[in-house]
């Protein structure tokens, strides 16, 4: 696949009935979340996009990247004044490339300072493209490829969103395959799970394709996954395979489980909407009680919130 045509397809995907025996009786031993009316998120002094947001475990920080055209895509990140409010700080040290085009994008980041991105850095040459450093106040350092078996490392295949659990033990990965020849965006997806080695190796889950199994269906894409601090809750972001077009619509969804060892529930849609109005990856507040997520506008991308419904 010629690089290129890597970057336009990469660009326009992200803005763009497997069922167990005991399904019901999951549905029935366990409770979906749900959330009220949608916030706009200000940062004070940002002048363009905010995308693919991440908060982190203090709640004190939030990444984002601009706008995913896959040509000079960088990270970079805010800080708290109140749950809808932050002030903008500048790029994040150490993550972004400087000569274009490039994608450094998807923050995520464990509750010991460990922190993961996407990154075209030498794609196709090397084919791993999920980095992981140590963050420390606005930069990170000891920058490393993660390595394990959760890379397909066949061009054309790649690491499209990841979510990290909260101890780092755990990495929920999109493998997505793109193919500008066949298809616009990702041309197919898979939802993993796979299990932390050593500080640079996660080997994917025996039993991933089980817990996932009421999740994972050929007939959408995925991507976005977002799992919560109690690992009972797993969000992304899915719409339907095939040509994106005016009406495409675009779910952020949720599956719960009963305990960190089962398999997820049949999902839910908490929030959808069609291109024009884009929604895309979410990801949760460790107390769970706020969801940040990102929404197409007339001009631009902006990052909304809303706050968890409790009984």
């Amino acid at each position: 696949m010629k690089i290129k045509a890597f970057f336009k397809i990469l660009f326009i995907s992200l803005i763009i009935n497997s069922c167990s025996s005991n399904d019901s009786d999951i549905a029935e031993s366990v409770s979906y979340p749900s959330f009220g009316s949608e916030i706009e998120v200000n940062i004070n002094g940002l002048l363009f996009d905010a995308m693919e947001p991440f908060i982190s475990p203090s709640g004190n920080n939030l990444f984002f990247n601009n706008l995913n055209d896959g040509i000079n895509t960088k990270l970079y990140y805010a800080t708290k004044i109140n749950d809808s409010t932050f002030n903008f700080v500048g790029e994040l040290v150490g993550t972004n490339q400087t000569t274009t085009p490039h994608l450094d994008a998807v923050a995520d980041m464990d509750s010991n300072g460990n922190f993961y991105w996407t990154s075209t850095r030498n794609y196709p040459t090397e084919l791993e493209n999920l980095f992981h450093g140590t963050i420390n106040v606005g930069s990170v350092s000891d920058i490393e490829r993660v390595q394990g078996d959760f890379n397909m490392n066949i061009p054309g295949w790649l690491i499209m969103d990841h979510g990290i659990s909260l101890d780092g033990q755990f990495l929920y990965f999109s493998n997505a395959r793109f193919d500008d020849t066949d298809c616009m965006g990702p041309c197919e997806t898979t939802l993993g799970i796979a299990q932390k080695d050593n500080s640079s190796t996660f080997n994917t889950l025996p039993n991933s394709a089980l817990i996932l199994q009421n999740i994972n269906d050929a007939n959408y894409i995925y991507y976005a996954p977002c799992i919560s601090s109690d690992n009972l809750e797993l969000y992304y972001t899915r719409y339907l395979k095939g040509p994106i077009t005016p009406s495409t619509v675009f779910e952020i969804c949720v599956a719960v489980r009963r305990d960190s060892q089962s398999e997820f529930s049949i999902p839910r849609v908490l929030f959808s909407e069609v291109i024009s109005n884009l929604i895309e990856a979410p990801t949760l507040t460790v107390d769970k009680n706020i969801i940040y997520y990102h929404q197409k506008t007339s001009d631009s991308h902006k990052i909304v919130m809303r706050y968890r419904n409790y009984l």
